[in-house]
């Protein structure tokens, strides 16, 4: 009697399976997207802890930033798997236009936001125990790499709002192949625009920048395509 009340918890082994198959390639999905700042912060700190410290900064708020997209996205997903569940593909298209436009408000207010308050969001993480040269330089850094990246949360939070449709529909590996597609070209572009590689010029930070965004419109495409 005891057993039986606790094989009522647990399921059979084919949907255990099948839970895998959707969630393996959600968890490399989100982990290699996450893996683009860390990869931005790496290899910028070839050139110069300063730099690598301007870089580090503005990515813990496109880090935030990304946390609001994939929430806003999240919770209109919990309808539009219901909807998908009923095969109501009007109720789907209801859900899709709210994810848009919300996703749309965010990109906006992220950009005005990065855009007009660069300066005084990287000042907030900088040690006011070291030299005014090393501030400046890192401060300066920071906004070099603000003012390129800023361009990136537009493919990202539209790739988002098309990635979050796909997944609704049981379909976890596309933008798994977007992920990889972006990381193995931001990779390439990184040690191209960074260090002056393939008959580039060495851009420091503006390459990383530069990069990424390249590389997150590319990822966007492989999902809406």
């Amino acid at each position: 009697n005891y057993m039986n009340r606790i094989k009522q918890y647990i399921g059979t082994r084919d949907f255990y399976l099948h839970a895998l198959t959707i969630a393996i390639p959600m968890i490399l999905q989100n982990m290699i997207t996450n893996f683009v700042s860390m990869l931005d912060n790496v290899m910028v700190g070839q050139i110069g802890t300063m730099q690598m410290s301007g870089v580090s900064i503005v990515n813990q708020f496109i880090f935030v930033f990304n946390i609001t997209i994939f929430g806003s996205v999240s919770g209109a997903s919990i309808f539009g798997c219901q909807f998908f569940g009923q095969r109501n593909a009007q109720g789907q298209k209801y859900t899709f236009r709210f994810r848009l436009l919300f996703a749309s408000l965010i990109i906006l207010t992220g950009f005005f936001i990065f855009q007009l308050f660069d300066t005084q969001l990287i000042s907030l993480f900088l040690s006011k125990k070291d030299s005014q040269e090393v501030i400046l330089q890192t401060l300066q850094y920071g906004k070099d790499y603000c003012s390129i990246i800023v361009y990136s949360l537009i493919p990202f939070g539209i790739g988002q709002v098309y990635c979050s449709a796909i997944r609704e529909c049981k379909e976890t590996k596309i933008p798994m192949y977007a992920a990889l597609s972006a990381i193995g070209f931001n990779l390439v572009l990184d040690y191209a625009l960074i260090f002056g590689k393939f008959g580039f010029p060495a851009m420091g930070v503006k390459g990383a920048a530069i990069a990424t965004v390249i590389a997150k419109i590319i990822e966007a495409f492989v999902m809406i395509f």
